[in-house]
């Protein structure tokens, strides 16, 4: 059982203290020292048994009362009764509850010694006794539900980084094993032809497998509190997208304005949208054009993708697949589904779809400050 605080016994040393000096004085015989005593002890009580605690000073008062010594309204037995509920469930705290009560009416039915009505006296009591335990099951009840809610927001962190560790694993191996199939495929047409070309095709394949390897462990490593944390890509590393994808045959041009100081959260998302149409231009359009505009403005970030290769009106050749529509699209079709659920997690709109002259479009609009909703 853990100690309660000096505070609480405090409080509890206090109620006693103003029971006896209101309810209670002048005590003129043993009998008043004696319950006054045993009131007090009960009050005491209250932090470590609060059941005990109301059943001594629910006796002591009671006795009081029957005996003329004092015309206490059962408050120091509404104190105790207060922890009961507040810190109990079950049917314990009701059947103490229904006792004192049922002693209030009692009392409003016999009357005291002296013959005196006590009508009076018992219905303050019952509005003191079921204030109390009104008020202490209310503040056990609230208690329990700020637990609820608090277990229920850690279990939501718990499943948004992983859904978020999912996204950046998937974003990662998606573009460099996209960047090194073909740039793998191109090098073994021309292996016998031009072996300058051969190494460059093979020197590139190991730093795209050392950049991902790089990547996934910051990734991972960001999961563990004890680990290294790595800086996270950003706007800044959007050169070496554009170099793979222009060493795996694409004809990238690219424009960045406006875009300074962005959050390290904003400035990732940047990243991974531009990975992303980048990695499916590499895969479904070799050889095409594409441009990677990324504009800033004072209030959100603007980041388009668009290539005019083959397939732009959903074929199977280009971009511009079921997946666009945010449909999985056989293996590998989740990509646009993850890109579009990062977006919108940080307030911002996103759209993928065929571009009506051929090719595909991917474009992101996000806020600078999260939560603003950005179309």
């Amino acid at each position: 059982m853990r100690a309660p605080s000096s505070r609480a016994v405090a409080a509890d040393a206090g109620v006693a203290a103003l029971c006896v000096m209101v309810f209670w004085l002048p005590l003129d015989g043993p009998a008043e020292y004696a319950l006054a005593a045993v009131l007090v002890v009960g009050v005491l009580l209250r932090s470590w048994w609060p059941v005990a605690s109301f059943g001594v000073t629910a006796a002591a008062t009671l006795a009081g009362v029957a005996l003329g010594l004092a015309q206490d309204p059962f408050t120091a037995a509404a104190w105790a009764l207060y922890r009961v509920a507040a810190t109990r469930r079950g049917p314990g705290p009701a059947k103490a509850g229904s006792v004192a009560l049922g002693v209030l009416v009692a009392l409003a039915v016999v009357g005291t010694p002296d013959g005196e009505p006590v009508a009076r006296y018992a219905a303050i009591g019952l509005l003191v006794v079921v204030g109390a335990w009104r008020l202490g099951d209310a503040v056990r009840r609230e208690r329990e539900e700020a637990v609820r809610v608090a277990r229920a927001e850690r279990e939501h962190a718990v499943l948004a980084e992983r859904l978020r560790v999912v996204r950046e694993v998937h974003d990662v191996v998606s573009h460099s094993l996209g960047t090194i199939a073909v740039t793998a495929g191109v090098t073994a047409h021309v292996a016998g032809d031009d072996p300058e070309r051969l190494r460059r095709g093979l020197v590139r394949v190991e730093e795209t497998g050392r950049q991902a390897l790089d990547e996934l462990r910051a990734v991972l490593g960001a999961v563990r509190e004890d680990a290294a944390r790595a800086p996270q890509p950003g706007v800044g590393d959007l050169a070496v997208l554009v170099g793979r994808a222009r060493d795996a045959g694409v004809d990238v041009r690219v424009a960045v304005e406006g875009v300074e100081g962005v959050a390290p959260t904003l400035g990732l998302a940047v990243y991974r949208v531009v990975q992303e149409g980048l990695t499916n231009v590499v895969r479904h359009a070799p050889g095409a054009r594409c441009e990677v505009t990324v504009t800033g403005s004072p209030d959100d970030v603007e980041v388009l993708v668009r290539d005019d290769g083959p397939g732009g009106t959903g074929g199977s050749g280009g971009t511009g697949g079921p997946a666009a529509s945010g449909e999985p699209a056989g293996p590998g079709g989740h990509g646009l589904v993850g890109l579009r659920e990062r977006v919108e997690a940080l307030g911002g709109g996103f759209d993928a779809a065929p571009r009506p002259g051929g090719g595909f479009a991917v474009r992101a609009v996000l806020p600078r400050r999260v939560g603003v909703r950005r179309g």
